[in-house]
């Protein structure tokens, strides 16, 4: 199979004018301009006024969440949101065949906006693994922990859910996801760490979501106590971590390569830096971030220091859509310092390395598997390719996985 395309942005590369990309066997055997001497034959498909990108990386979803799209609105207050959100989950039937009818719908619109890996937490890894299984979507399914006052007994019942193997599949790895440092007590905390080094499981935690999770983490007090007070969650045995939540992560051996942090949306100079030294992953939410009215994220002084800062959409609860190329162009809108080449690679390798697929997704490049994602650009003289599509509104025209195009589908029963 052959790709042929205006553009071909391979990432780990310049930008090729009227390139292609071959794949065989389900992995790219050759990127280059099309008027140089191919060594490889076969049916080609030619895209026009388009560039040929890396399919993109969600590193950071709710998938299970998709069924409660703009039925609770984002405010100004995350914590009444969040109550809100709980309080409708709660009325709600929420059993096997709604929450896979949520993931199913979620997987459908991620390979139509061309995301082609995603790092998803769950909190019911038995019933969004198999779905996950069954989907051309690569995946890291991050088993869902909270463990704190009334449901502190739930800990190893959690762990053991989320680290199991039961449905781990080609396409499917396995890690965990202590909740937050507002829903993990310490100790709890520090149990996730040791389970994760024994297994060697990639993290993912919420941190620094809120501008209280300062103020709960050192006294377990203010916004966030009485919050889980209304959930009836609270009892008196919750002990404060006694010092900020990055630190609540170093004592609790968490901060290391594996670790992606979801949000991180008030963080000081001193964080950063600790982050940096650690070689965390962040996932910056833009949408989700700017529905909330949060303060300018840091991404750009993360970038700075060379941090690798990727790209999620959280859920459809809080977001109108799962495509990370709607997040990149609301990224070049808030922070135009960042240039077009490092957004791409913001939604592609930074977040492939981030969920554990750097050395086989992420680049347009031999060997790697042949995922990959067409997006239209106007049929006029561009000057910038990638400053053309992050500027642009057009959708993809087709997600590639393994060679195979999964949108629109090549035949009826496709998944």
């Amino acid at each position: 199979m052959i790709l042929r395309a205006r553009y071909v942005a391979p990432v780990d590369g310049p930008v090729i004018d009227d390139g292609f990309v071959a794949a065989e066997g389900g992995r790219i055997v050759e990127v280059g301009p099309w008027k140089k001497p191919r060594t490889t034959t076969g049916e080609t498909l030619d895209y026009g006024d388009a560039v040929i990108v890396p399919g993109f990386v969600n590193a950071h979803t709710h998938l299970d969440l998709s069924d409660l799209g703009g039925k609770v609105p984002p405010g100004a207050d995350l914590i009444d949101w969040l109550s809100r959100l709980m309080k409708l989950r709660s009325a709600m039937t929420v059993d096997e065949t709604t929450v896979a009818e949520a993931v199913r719908l979620g997987v459908e619109q991620s390979l139509a906006s061309g995301v082609t890996t995603v790092g998803d937490v769950t909190s019911s890894p038995d019933w969004t693994r198999p779905m996950l299984a069954r989907s051309y979507l690569r995946s890291v399914s991050y088993g869902e922990v909270i463990a704190i006052g009334q449901r502190r007994g739930l800990l190893e019942r959690r762990l053991a859910a989320a680290l199991s193997r039961d449905w781990a599949a080609p396409r499917v790895r396995v890690g965990v996801s202590p909740h937050s440092p507002y829903t993990v007590e310490p100790a709890a905390m520090k149990r996730c760490g040791e389970e994760a080094e024994k297994h060697l499981a990639s993290v993912c935690v919420h941190l620094l979501e809120s501008p209280h999770e300062e103020e709960f983490a050192r006294l377990a007090s203010g916004p966030l106590r009485e919050y889980l007070v209304g959930l009836k969650v609270w009892d008196e045995r919750v002990a404060a971590a006694d010092c900020d939540p990055v630190e609540l992560l170093r004592r609790s051996g968490l901060l290391n390569s594996r670790l992606l942090l979801a949000h991180v949306n008030y963080v000081s100079d001193a964080q950063i830096a600790l982050l940096g030294e650690c070689g965390v992953s962040i996932a910056y939410c833009p949408r989700t971030h700017a529905a909330f009215g949060h303060p300018p994220h840091r991404c750009a002084d993360m970038l700075a220091r060379g941090m690798s800062v990727c790209i999620g959409t959280d859920s459809l609860a809080s977001n109108p859509s799962l495509s990370v190329l709607d997040e990149l162009r609301h990224v070049r809108r808030a922070h135009p310092e960042i240039s077009p080449e490092t957004l791409l690679r913001m939604g592609t390798l930074h977040g492939a390395k981030a969920l554990g697929f750097g050395e086989e997704v992420g680049t347009l490049s031999p060997r790697r598997w042949a995922d990959m994602t067409v997006v239209p650009i106007e049929p006029k003289s561009v000057k910038d390719p990638l400053a053309a599509i992050f500027s642009g509104k057009l959708p993809p025209l087709a997600s590639y996985v393994a060679g195979k195009r999964v949108h629109p589908a090549e035949s009826a029963d496709a998944r």
